[in-house]
This record gives C-alpha cells, sequence and structure tokens, in this order.
C-alpha cells in the first residue's frame, strides 16, 4: 500500500484505468464470443435446415406447375405454344435439378436424409425420362396415349416424390426446432456469463474507483476545509504534514509552510495595530509580494509619521494668514451681491422669449411626425400585399406541381390495370385447366366444375372493369392536362401583380423618405429651442444661485475666523498624537 501511495498521481490514475481497461476487454472478449457462437448457429439453421426445407418445397411447386403445363399443352394445338411451354418446363428441371444439389450438399451430414434423397432423385429421374415421351407422344398428336401415360406410371411417381419431398421437409424442420431450442439455451447460457462478467467488472471499477477517491480524494477535501477556514481568517488551524511522497503529500507539506507563514504576517499586522513601527520583517525571498509589502508599508509609515511631525508646526503660521485674507474677502462680497441682482432680471426677459419659440417648434416637430407614421403604414401596406401575392403564387406552384404528380400516379395506375387484366387472362386459362381435370374425374369433379365456371366469369368481370377504370383514368389525365395549363396561366397573372405591387411600394417608399427627412429637420430645430430655453434656464438658476452664493460668503468668512481658531487648537492635538507612535 505504500508503494502506492509514493507513486504519482498519474501513474495511480494510469494503474487504476488501465484495470479498468482490462475489466472492459474481457467483458468485450465475451460479448464477442457469445456473438459469433450466435452467428455461427444461425447460419447453420439456415444453411443446413431452412435452405433444403424451401427448396423441397420449391421442388413440389414445380412438379406441380410442369404438371399443369403438360396438360395444358395437351390442350392446344398450337406448335409455338408448345414449343414456349416445352422450354419453360426443361428450364424448372434446371432449377429443380440445382435445388437437388444444394440439397444434396446441406445433407451429406446426414445419412438417412441423403438416402432419402437419393431415392427421390432416381424416381424423378424415371419421370422425367417419361416425361419427355409425353412430351414427343403429343407433338406426334397421340394425345390420348400421352394421357394414358400420365395418368397411370406418371402419376404414382409424380405422387412418390411429393411424398418424398414432404418427409425430407418434415424432418428438415423438426431439425430446425431442435437447432432453435439448442440456439436459445445456448443464448440464455451466454447471457449469464455475459451478465456475470459485466457485473463482476462492474463491482471491481466501483471498487477501483472508492479506492481511489478514499486516497485522493479525502486528504484534498480535508485540504479544502483548511483553506475555507484560512480564507475566513482563522489562523488557528493545523495542517499535519504527510510523509508520502505523492503530489498530495507535497500539498499537505506545501499547506503547513504556507500556515505559519500567515501566522507571522498576523502577528506583525498585530504590533503594527499596537503603534509599534519598530517592528522589522524579513521577506521569505525577492517574490514574497505579502513580506515585501509589509516591510515597504512600515517603512513608508515611518516617513509618514516624520513628516506629519513636522507639518504640524508649519500649520500655526497658516492660521495666522488665513484670518487676514478672510477680512479682505468680506468687503468685496456687497458689491458682489448687487451686480448679480441686476443680471438675474436680464436673464429671466430672455427666458421668456426662448420658451414662445420653443413651444411653436414643438407643435411643427408632432405634425412631421405624424405624417412619418402615416408614410410608414402606407410602405408596409404595400410590403404585406406584396407578401400576399407572392404567397398565392407559392401556392399556385404546389397545386401545379400536385396536378403534375396526380397525372404521374394516374399512368401508375393505369399500368397496375393492364397487370390486373393479364392475371385475368391467366385466371380464364386456370379455369379451363380446372375444367378439364373436372371432366376426367367424373361425377366427383362436377363440383369443381362449377367452380371454374365461376372463376371463368370472375376473370371476365374483372377484364370489363378494367377496361371501364382504364377510360376513367383517361378521362382523368384530360382533365389534369387542362389543369396544369390554367395553373400556369394563373402564375403568370399573379407576376403581373407582383410587378406592379413592388412599382407602388418604391413610390411610396421615396415620398416616405422625403416625408421623414422633413420630419427631421423639424425635430432637430425642435430641439435646438429646447436646449435654447433648457440654456436659459440654467443661467438663470445659476444667477440665482451666485446671489444666494454670495450671500453665504458674507456669513462663511465670520465662520472662517472661528476655524482658524479651531485648526490652530488641532494642529497642537495632532502633534500630541504623533508622538504616541514608535518610530
Amino acid at each position: 500500500m505504500t508503494w502506492f501511495l509514493n507513486r504519482t498521481t498519474k501513474t495511480k490514475l494510469f494503474l487504476v484505468f488501465g484495470l479498468m481497461v482490462f475489466f472492459l476487454l474481457c467483458v468485450i472478449a465475451a460479448a464477442y464470443t457469445s456473438i459469433t457462437a450466435i452467428q455461427t448457429s444461425q447460419s447453420d439453421l439456415f444453411r443446413k435446415d431452412f435452405l433444403p426445407s424451401t427448396e423441397l418445397i420449391e421442388l413440389r411447386s414445380d412438379q406441380n406447375r410442369v404438371r399443369a403445363q403438360l396438360l395444358e399443352m395437351m390442350i392446344i394445338k398450337d406448335r409455338a405454344k408448345q414449343k414456349v411451354i416445352e422450354e419453360d418446363i426443361r428450364a424448372r428441371a434446371k432449377e429443380v435439378d440445382e435445388g437437388l444439389s444444394k440439397i444434396s450438399a446441406a445433407l451429406k451430414e446426414h445419412p438417412l436424409e441423403l438416402k432419402k434423397l437419393e431415392e427421390l432423385i432416381t424416381v424423378r429421374v424415371s419421370y422425367v425420362k417419361s416425361r419427355d415421351e409425353q412430351i414427343a407422344l403429343i407433338y406426334k398428336g397421340r394425345i390420348d396415349e400421352a394421357q394414358r401415360l400420365g395418368t397411370t406410371i406418371q402419376e404414382e411417381r409424380y405422387n412418390r416424390i411429393r411424398s418424398i419431398a414432404k418427409e425430407l421437409g418434415d424432418a428438415e424442420i423438426a431439425q430446425a426446432e431442435t437447432r432453435i431450442e439448442q440456439a436459445e439455451k445456448n443464448a440464455r447460457t451466454l447471457l449469464f456469463i455475459f451478465i456475470s462478467a459485466g457485473a463482476l467488472a462492474l463491482l471491481l471499477s466501483v471498487g477501483l474507483t472508492l479506492f481511489l477517491s478514499r486516497i485522493i480524494a479525502r486528504p484534498l477535501n480535508e485540504l479544502k476545509t483548511t483553506a475555507e477556514l484560512i480564507a475566513a481568517g482563522d489562523l488557528s488551524v493545523t495542517v499535519i504534514s504527510d510523509e508520502r511522497r505523492d503530489e498530495i503529500g507535497a500539498l499537505t507539506r506545501a499547506f503547513s509552510a504556507m500556515t505559519r507563514y500567515l501566522r507571522e504576517m498576523a502577528d506583525v499586522a498585530g504590533q503594527i495595530a499596537a503603534r509599534n513601527l519598530s517592528v522589522k520583517v524579513e521577506p521569505q525571498s525577492g517574490k514574497d509580494v505579502l513580506g515585501n509589502a509589509f516591510a515597504a508599508m512600515i517603512s513608508n509609515l515611518r516617513d509618514v509619521m516624520t513628516e506629519i511631525q513636522k507639518s504640524a508646526g508649519i500649520l500655526a503660521s497658516a492660521v495666522s494668514e488665513i484670518l487676514a485674507m478672510t477680512t479682505q474677502v468680506a468687503s468685496g462680497m456687497s458689491e458682489t451681491a448687487t451686480s448679480v441682482s441686476e443680471t438675474t432680471a436680464t436673464v429671466e426677459e430672455v427666458k421668456q422669449t426662448a420658451l414662445l419659440s420653443s413651444e411653436k417648434s414643438r407643435g411643427v416637430s408632432e405634425n412631421s411626425q405624424k405624417a412619418v407614421q402615416v408614410a410608414q403604414q402606407g410602405n408596409a401596406a404595400v410590403g404585406e400585399t406584396v407578401e400576399g401575392i407572392n404567397h398565392i403564387r407559392g401556392l399556385m406552384e404546389s397545386v401545379a406541381a400536385s396536378i403534375v404528380k396526380l397525372s404521374e400516379q394516374t399512368q401508375a395506375i393505369g399500368e397496375i390495370i393492364t397487370t390486373v387484366n393479364d392475371l385475368a387472362q391467366q385466371s380464364n386459362l386456370l379455369s379451363v385447366n380446372a375444367a378439364i381435370e373436372a371432366s376426367k374425374a367424373g361425377e366427383q369433379g362436377k363440383g369443381f366444375t362449377v367452380v371454374a365456371q365461376e372463376i371463368k366469369s370472375l376473370a371476365d368481370q374483372s377484364k370489363q372493369a378494367t377496361e371501364q377504370v382504364r377510360t376513367i383514368l383517361s378521362d382523368i389525365q384530360k382533365a389534369t392536362g387542362a389543369a396544369v395549363m390554367a395553373s400556369e396561366q394563373v402564375s403568370k397573372a399573379v407576376d403581373g401583380g407582383v410587378k406592379q405591387s413592388n412599382e407602388a411600394g418604391e413610390s411610396i417608399r421615396k415620398l416616405w423618405e422625403n416625408i421623414t427627412e422633413a420630419a427631421q429637420t423639424a425635430i432637430q430645430i425642435a430641439a435646438s429651442s429646447q436646449q435654447q430655453l433648457a440654456g436659459m434656464e440654467q443661467v438663470a438658476l445659476a444667477m440665482e444661485n451666485i446671489k444666494q452664493a454670495t450671500q453665504q460668503n458674507v456669513a462663511g468668512t465670520k465662520q472662517a475666523e472661528r476655524a482658524a481658531h479651531d485648526l490652530n487648537e488641532l494642529g497642537q492635538k495632532l502633534k500630541e498624537m504623533v508622538e504616541i507612535y514608535k518610530v
């Protein structure tokens, strides 16, 4: 502990915060390990479980699609359309082969599922071979043979492929659920480890912080309390020197030396207060501002007291000269009073003339100010008009933009309607396929035939509805075009109004400037008259004050004589007080 206390504060902070950083890195490492494990688990879940199950679902969907396309080839007679369907069938077969390759790669660690998959591939090879024979029969026009082939051995192979694909899909889903449960369990375990490591790191960090506060903040707080007592004038405090060799120990020793020094200066100040100027102060160094100041103050006080003793003798001789001067001043006061009375009467007449001129100039200034206010209101009204027209122009531009946007949206709706029309045609084709399948099923397919007819009817109605909506959209597009043209004309009219309002505003502004200039001139004339009146009032008041001062001076001369006697007595007392100090 002593070794740690003797280290510098910087070293202590580096050690403590370095340890905290180490704990933080441990928590980060635990979090990284947890996240990596969860990512690996999610990757395995997708690659080994979800991917095979998805590919199996797509395989079953493709098989259904191929079977329906074969039926469609039997129905239609157009060789070009049959060729297109055949190309689509072979493209889907290629996609199925690629999907089976992906499933095989994903199931290489599961021998049972892989064996099932090999069986599925074997059955599918036979199915593809018979499918090609069935296509050849269709091209030759032997539709009945093709149908028999599709409803006998091909039917069994089709059902077997779907059954194996479903079994493999269910197995993959079960394995995915198992993996998810295991991943959740692992996540809970890793979460517990992460929380435990974080809590441990937090507790250790709090402990280190409290320890650092104890060895740094507590001594500093004690020194702060001592400094507050010294600042309040209490020099009776004692600072115990600390043997620590860090900054805290050095600060404590410096505080102790400072307290001793302040006590010595307080003792010197007490002796000066007791009128003892013979005390000696020795500064600690050339930079000892307080010690040098005390030494200079004592030296200066000694010189001042010597000068005061010399001045006390000179004061008595000056009193007699002051008495002679007061007699001469009294004789001149009566002559000055007569002249002041005459000057006061003249100033009062000039004051009345200035008052009349000031009242007239004030009336002119008030009328000018009213004219300026009216011009300002007109200028502000024109500005508001221009702002309103600009606001209208902005609104019209916004309306035009909204109409253009509406036109673009109607075009997008037209594209959507085209798509809906295509869907209706495809629904019509599917209803035909469903009717064919229902006819093959005999009595059991009659209900399905009714459904197929209803689907065909709905498809026809959808096609008619889309045609009506397309006609309405065409009318809307024409209307929006006309609205855009109208908004452009309104915008041009608003621009003309803005130009005229700006010209009117410029005219009113020039009128306002002329009126303002005239008002300023009237204000200056009123101000000059007011200043003249104030000056005359001040002159009158000054003359009255001079008159009163003259009368007071007469009485003051009598008081000056009495003050001279008092001053003589004060000089004697001052001499006695100076002799008390020890120089």
